[in-house]
C-alpha cells in the first residue's frame, strides 16, 4: 500500500507571493486558518494539527488529523524557477507505516536489551501527541 502522494506545479509568481498566500489558506478551506510558525495551529474544517517546520519562503510542514482519522504529514516546498515557482506538495502516513511493525527486527535485531526500540518509543509518543 502507497503512503505517500505528491503532487507538483508551477506558478507564475515567486516564492514570497507563493509563500504569503499559504497564509490566506482559503486553499485548505473555508474555514480554514494556519499558523506560519513552528508549532503554529493547523485548521480547516474537522481536521486540526500543527506546524513542525515553517522556513520562509522555501519550506512548511505541518501535521493534521479528523476525528477518528490517522494523522498525515503534508509538506510543501517552493523552488524557484526561471517560469516562476514551483509548489512541490507531499503528504504521507509515516504513523502507518510505523504502526504494528517491529522496528528492532526491522533494523537487525538490535533493540538495545528487549525492550521498544527508541525509535518505537518516539513514533509512540508522537501518535499518541497527533491524536
Amino acid at each position: 500500500m502507497d503512503h505517500t502522494v505528491e503532487r507538483e506545479l508551477t506558478v507564475p509568481e515567486e516564492a514570497e507571493e507563493v509563500w504569503r498566500s499559504l497564509a490566506q489558506p482559503e486553499w485548505l478551506g473555508e474555514d480554514a486558518s494556519i499558523e506560519l510558525r513552528e508549532a503554529g495551529d493547523v485548521r480547516a474544517g474537522e481536521r486540526d494539527g500543527f506546524v513542525e517546520e515553517a522556513d520562509a519562503p522555501r519550506r512548511l510542514v505541518f501535521w493534521w488529523s479528523a476525528p477518528d482519522e490517522d494523522a498525515t504529514r503534508v509538506e510543501i516546498d517552493l523552488d524557484e524557477t526561471e517560469d516562476g515557482t514551483r509548489v512541490r506538495v507531499t503528504e504521507s502516513r509515516p504513523l502507518e507505516i510505523l504502526d504494528g511493525r517491529d522496528l528492532a527486527v526491522e533494523f537487525g535485531g538490535r533493540s538495545g536489551g528487549g525492550g521498544a526500540s527508541p525509535m518505537a518509543v518516539a513514533g509512540g509518543a508522537l501518535a499518541g501527541a497527533l491524536r
